[in-house]
């Protein structure tokens, strides 16, 4: 399923779940179901919730920029080495040719979201933000470097999300924040079992990829299906908000 079919989804069921449990639909309802619906997805570095952390261009920009700098270091340095122009030109070619198989655009968009997320977990703990808030920041760090839908499309990493939002959800005194939270992460696994990868569900006991379903993310049939889920979820939001309010 894509990223953004991921976010509708997660959105409205997030507002059924607080019509059903007649809980407030607030900002941080819509947010966090927005966010927890497309942070499995975390571990592809060009998905829409790593967008959101590091616009793509931006680390284009900013890789392009560091093999320039290298590019000048290198030729610098063997020009320190060998005295000759054209010998320092062929060494920095050469040079950075094998540097650019090596340091992809790919590794170093990861480096910089895994970056990004633990420099925010630093500031939080400079600003002596309670401990809750700065974990998951820690923990989903990770992810940029994990294998694309292993331990983050795990049952097992739904019980870690639940456990890590408890604590903030008693701190905000809204406890259906963990509830919520988790329900969307596992929703987005569950959508993405109807695919025709599959997800290791339970990893780590199982690498075995589960798949309910024979669906091509990205595929005409595929678009066709996820726009009809989301046109049902949304008259049933209706019907429930006419329902409960």
């Amino acid at each position: 399923m894509r990223g953004k079919t991921h976010c509708a989804v997660g959105i409205i069921t997030g507002i059924q779940l607080s019509l059903i449990f007649s809980q407030p639909i607030i900002p941080t309802t819509i947010v966090s179901s927005a966010v927890f619906s497309t942070l499995p997805d975390l571990d592809k570095s060009n998905s829409i919730i790593s967008g959101i952390i590091l616009k793509k261009n931006f680390s284009k920009f900013l890789y392009k920029l560091i093999l320039f700098f290298l590019d000048i270091a290198i030729f610098l340095v063997s020009i320190k080495i060998s005295s000759s122009f054209f010998i320092s030109a062929f060494i920095t070619f050469f040079t950075i040719i094998f540097l650019e198989k090596k340091i992809t655009h790919y590794n170093m968009r990861k480096a910089l979201i895994t970056g990004t997320l633990f420099l925010l977990s630093i500031i939080l703990f400079l600003a002596k933000v309670n401990l809750s808030f700065i974990i998951p920041f820690i923990i989903f760090s990770i992810f940029p470097w994990l294998r694309h839908r292993n331990f983050s499309h795990s049952f097992f990493m739904v019980i870690i999300v639940y456990l890590i939002m408890k604590p903030i959800s008693i701190l905000i005194d809204y406890e259906f924040l963990a509830f919520l939270s988790s329900f969307m992460y596992l929703l987005h696994i569950i959508c993405d079992m109807f695919t025709r990868q599959g997800v290791a569900i339970f990893y780590p006991f199982s690498k075995n990829m589960i798949s309910l379903g024979y669906i091509k993310v990205g595929g005409k049939f595929s678009n066709i299906i996820e726009n009809l889920i989301i046109f049902i979820l949304f008259i049933v939001t209706i019907h429930l908000m006419l329902k409960f309010l």
